[in-house]
């Protein structure tokens, strides 16, 4: 389909940083650093089910890190004091009316709900929403994806009423004045850079059949039967129940930010404080590790790493350097968080590790079918070292859990965020 709408595509970013391994803090969130695949759909979902499934499973051959003995009494040469520690943390986590009304109505939205048909006139004024069916036009003939039918149109800001896409420029000048009922046209002229050479530059008409007019919805035009018609499957049925729903979604949300950034202000704060040891055996047995797990994710019989770094503009020498940095970072997180551990006797029942194992098997990850494919997936094929990493990382997380708690965290406000949302 011919797009018709006007608009800057957003960048593709080309790293990704995502978290890898798993541990448990709230939704279990994970701790060790990965790159994401951030190539075309295509070559990740080709990715995805040729390499994936075939090789992720497959036993690493190379040096396995869960099977090196560590004494971190000796590897954390310097511990600091964890309990009671001062740290500051930036963001604005009260969640306003404003805020609420805001996502309510991108929900709504997103739900299709744009418009409150109006009764009481039968002809478009500028500020109003339009439903449309229309057709293009080149040269006479109607050109392939030049239609389009029940689309809700913005006709004061020239956009899609629903995505708030633009249209080219002109496209909805004719329907100002007309009548429902009427049929009218815009003649339009496409841009020289537009992406379909067919088009670019071209002279077109797009003839519209007017099949209503609307007005924006608000809260005040929103009704309860509005509401239970679009979210029968929520099974939310008034608009204050909407709103109540909407309201606990981003009270969520700010409280998910704030634990994260007072893990990540806990974090920084021993990281400056603590020394600690890395062994290079277990630092390179880590990274051979990650890579094998990279290169199962994102590379495949017709994708190599080399390929992979190309066509997202780096160098396998690049990425290796940086997963180093945030590997080496890793591993002393969970170096000094297993001391504390250690030394605040925290350990992990069969009963909550079954349910760990038991939430990630629920998670939907294919590749984590049941209790020994989990095992296996964190092992690199290997279960006993699968299962021995995931019950060290939820011991971790216990710490890192039990430090925050005891932590004196200061907010201040993010004026930069405060400033942002009052334009």
């Amino acid at each position: 389909m011919v797009c018709l709408i006007s608009c800057k595509r957003k960048e593709r970013r080309i790293w990704d940083i995502m978290k890898k391994r798993v541990v448990i803090l709230f939704l279990c969130m994970t701790m060790v650093l990965s790159m994401g695949a951030c190539g075309t759909d295509s070559d990740k979902k080709a990715s995805t089910q040729q390499g994936t499934q075939e090789t992720a499973s497959e036993v690493f051959d190379g040096p396995h890190s869960a099977q090196m003995k560590l004494d971190l009494s000796k590897l954390v040469t310097k511990l600091a004091d964890y309990k009671g520690i001062d740290v500051t943390i930036s963001g604005n986590y009260d969640v306003t009316d404003d805020q609420v009304e805001q996502n309510l109505m991108s929900l709504l939205s997103y739900y299709g709900i744009t418009g409150v048909e109006v009764k009481d006139r039968d002809t478009v004024q500028k500020n109003d929403y339009v439903k449309v069916d229309y057709t293009g036009y080149l040269d006479g003939d109607a050109f392939d994806g030049g239609s389009a039918t029940d689309t809700m149109i913005d006709v004061a800001n020239n956009c899609d009423a629903t995505q708030k896409t633009n249209y080219i420029d002109g496209f909805s000048d004719g329907l100002v004045g007309a009548k429902v009922g009427d049929e009218v046209s815009s003649d339009v002229t496409f841009p020289e850079n537009y992406q379909s050479s067919d088009l670019a530059g071209k002279k077109t008409t797009f003839k519209f059949k007017i099949k209503g007019i609307y007005k924006p919805v608000t809260m005040d035009t929103l009704t309860d039967d509005m509401v239970a018609d679009a979210f029968t499957e929520q099974k939310i049925t008034t608009k204050k129940d909407l709103v109540a729903y909407v309201r606990q979604v981003l009270e969520k949300q700010a409280a998910n930010s704030k634990s994260q950034a007072s893990i990540s202000a806990v974090e920084d704060d021993l990281l400056d404080k603590c020394k600690v040891t890395i062994p290079d055996e277990y630092l390179d047995a880590r990274l051979q590790e990650y890579q094998h797990e990279f290169e199962a994710d994102n590379c495949n019989d017709t994708q190599t790493l080399e390929q992979y770094a190309k066509n997202n503009n780096t160098t396998v020498d690049d990425m290796k350097k940086q997963w180093k940095e945030l590997m080496i970072k890793q591993i002393k997180i969970e170096f000094i968080f297993g001391r504390i551990a250690e030394k605040e006797n925290i350990t992990i029942s069969d009963d909550d590790f079954k349910s760990f194992v038991d939430y990630l098997v629920s998670s939907g990850n294919s590749q984590m079918a049941d209790e020994n494919a989990v095992y296996k997936y964190y092992g690199g094929g290997n279960k006993e070292d699968g299962k021995k990493t995931l019950r060290q990382l939820y011991v971790v997380n216990q710490a890192i859990s039990y430090v925050v708690e005891k932590a004196n965290i200061t907010v201040e406000p993010d004026t930069q965020t405060t400033e942002s949302s009052e334009n």
